[in-house]
């Protein structure tokens, strides 16, 4: 037992000392000094400097990994940091290194946040009369007025703006939303989300966390609105399931059948209710509810040893995996039996299933039916049918692109080429494409 504590203790501290001299290496290699660089203003900036008589830029003052980039006609002599992405000299305005075409770089105005207590690199900036967002000219915006909100919003007296693209006539004052992140403002009744309008009810609107919202209509995740899922007992279980007065949902799926009130998470894939007993949202037809706690879901849960086969869109069973053999990447044969990734095939044996291209296992024929993996080829004569590669196909009458028939071409005229593709145009139908690549 000793010397398996001291054989530990010597391979800590060799761990340390690696780590330590990686640490000591990597700040020696992105030193400035190493490089025979100086910051042009550190307190301001640690992405411009001064190297041999010229000005680079270096993101994040990384020169070990990203390295430095000569800006080229920047004028030493005259050239100044603002703050960590925006710079000028005499003639020129910079962010991130690079100069802004048709902005003066006097006189300038830093933007300062009526929501943030500090703007400092919030990316705006007032430039020869033209006002910036991260390098972008906003349009039309009236400098006298024009205030930084947070994130990528900001106002004058006449609109609202979100980046430099989307804005919208000024109807209150914006303000932040409690435990909201930025992505998120107040203006007036509504709430916009990246720059958009997801919802007319601000008084009602509450932060639930960093992916959810609701307000007193709808449950809105990253800003979009789920469908279906209604806020009256919305609630986040865990990092996978949540659930409303309703039912249950895995992620934002509702789980079929599901009962709120009874509904019991056992861990990432099993949960259940009075009803029923579920994998990752689905049915498990073949287990009771009641005859499984939380041992038994940890063993279920194991994919090495369970595999859930479905039985229709909502339903699985749960068998053995050394059971299971998968003939292609879609079919898959249990108990003398065919499973697609959707459902079982009624009255299809394993013997039914012919694999037309054993190697790459795309293509597929089950009695008179052609299968790109699991999609059917409408219209493909098996008794001609071939396949050319592992997209391409033919019949006597067609040419396939996966499961899509491809038009303005003659079977016995096509010619195979590593670089062809087949792309949909507006009236849906696919052609030919040769790739650039």
């Amino acid at each position: 037992m000793k010397i398996l504590m001291w054989i530990g203790i010597v391979f800590l501290i060799i761990f340390v000392i690696y780590a330590l001299v990686a640490a000591i290496f990597a700040f020696y290699v992105s030193s400035p000094s190493t490089h025979n660089a100086s910051a042009v203003d550190n307190s301001k900036s640690n992405q411009y400097y001064f190297q041999d008589g010229q000005v680079v830029y270096v993101r994040n003052g990384n020169f070990f990994q990203i390295g430095e980039v000569k800006i080229e006609g920047a004028d030493p002599s005259t050239f100044k940091a603002i703050d960590n992405s925006y710079a000028k000299d005499s003639e020129h305005l910079y962010y991130d290194g690079k100069p802004l075409v048709g902005v003066k770089p006097e006189p300038i105005v830093k933007v300062k946040s009526g929501l943030n207590t500090s703007s400092v690199d919030s990316g705006y900036l007032i430039s020869g009369g033209k006002v910036l967002c991260h390098g972008e000219v906003i349009t039309g915006a009236d400098l006298d007025s024009f205030t930084y909100l947070h994130g990528l919003y900001s106002m004058d007296k006449h609109y609202l703006y979100y980046y430099k693209d989307i804005k919208m006539p000024l109807k209150a004052m914006p303000s932040a939303i409690n435990k909201a992140n930025e992505q998120y403002i107040k203006h007036g009744e509504q709430i916009l989300y990246h720059g958009e309008v997801i919802s007319e009810n601000a008084n009602s609107f509450e932060i639930i966390n960093d992916e959810y919202a609701t307000d007193s209509l709808r449950v809105y995740a990253n800003g979009e609105r789920i469908e279906g899922m209604v806020p009256e007992g919305f609630t986040v279980i865990s990092p996978y399931y949540r659930k409303d007065k309703n039912q249950a949902y895995y992620f934002n799926t509702p789980i079929p059948e599901s009962d709120p009130n009874t509904f019991k998470v056992l861990n990432d894939a099993i949960s259940k209710d009075q009803k029923h007993l579920y994998y990752n949202g689905y049915i498990i037809n073949n287990r009771k509810a009641s005859d499984v706690g939380r041992s038994e879901a940890n063993q279920l849960q194991k994919n090495w040893e369970w595999r859930a086969l479905h039985l229709t869109s909502t339903t699985v069973i749960m068998v053995p995996s050394e059971e299971v053999r998968d003939i292609t990447y879609e079919f898959y044969a249990y108990n003398d039996e065919v499973y697609t990734r959707n459902n079982k095939l009624e009255g299809i044996k394993p013997s039914d299933v012919v694999v037309l291209n054993p190697d790459q296992k795309t293509f597929t024929r089950i009695g008179n039916q052609i299968f790109y993996y699991n999609e059917p080829i409408s219209g493909a004569d098996p008794d001609t049918f071939s396949v050319i590669s592992d997209r391409f196909s033919k019949d006597a009458n067609h040419v396939y692109w996966s499961e899509h028939k491809v038009v303005g071409i003659t079977p016995s005229n096509f010619e195979y080429q590593d670089n062809l593709y087949a792309d949909e145009n507006e009236a849906g139908e696919y052609r030919l494409k040769v790739s650039d690549y």
